[in-house]
């Protein structure tokens, strides 16, 4: 048996590897879910932006926030890029990636990237980086069927 260097271990290569160990699925759903995850974690993005195009890592991608025919995306790391795209083109190049949920008529969000959802009349979500987002009365079923569906939760 060939033994590695320890710094082997720590390349883009050996995470998805890393990760499956880590994880231990308890139902059929959590392994689909589990193995979704790491699929989106290196699945990028190409964001037709005023300079040309940037290719993001979805998994990267906080929400994103319609402005009329424009829209930001917001990122973990604090960035933003602003497209001269509408929310519906952007989600139809997410496909049927189900880590995305539209919660209003001006904002999507990733599931991943969520906090905690504070129950109201819609309520709202808190991001990983305390942003609040409203989800709105109309979306609101959709969104805890998404949670459901997603993470496997009762809803709320």
């Amino acid at each position: 048996m060939t033994t590695l260097p320890l710094s082997s271990y720590h390349t883009p290569a050996a995470a998805p590897r890393i990760a499956l160990r880590s994880v231990r699925p308890t139902t059929t759903t959590s392994l689909v879910n589990r193995n979704a995850a790491l699929y989106n974690m290196f699945k990028k993005i190409a964001l037709p932006t005023m300079e040309g195009m940037s290719f993001e890592n979805q998994h990267d991608i906080l929400y994103f926030e319609a402005q009329g025919n424009y829209t930001t995306i917001h990122f973990a790391d604090g960035r933003q890029i602003l497209v001269c795209k509408t929310l519906n083109y952007l989600e139809e190049m997410l496909g049927d990636d189900t880590q995305f949920v539209r919660v209003h008529r001006s904002s999507t969000i990733n599931l991943n990237r969520i906090s905690r959802y504070v129950k109201g009349k819609g309520g709202y979500v808190v991001m990983e980086n305390g942003e609040h987002i409203n989800v709105s009365e109309g979306k609101k079923q959709d969104f805890l069927d998404a949670i459901r569906d997603y993470f496997g939760a009762k809803e709320a």
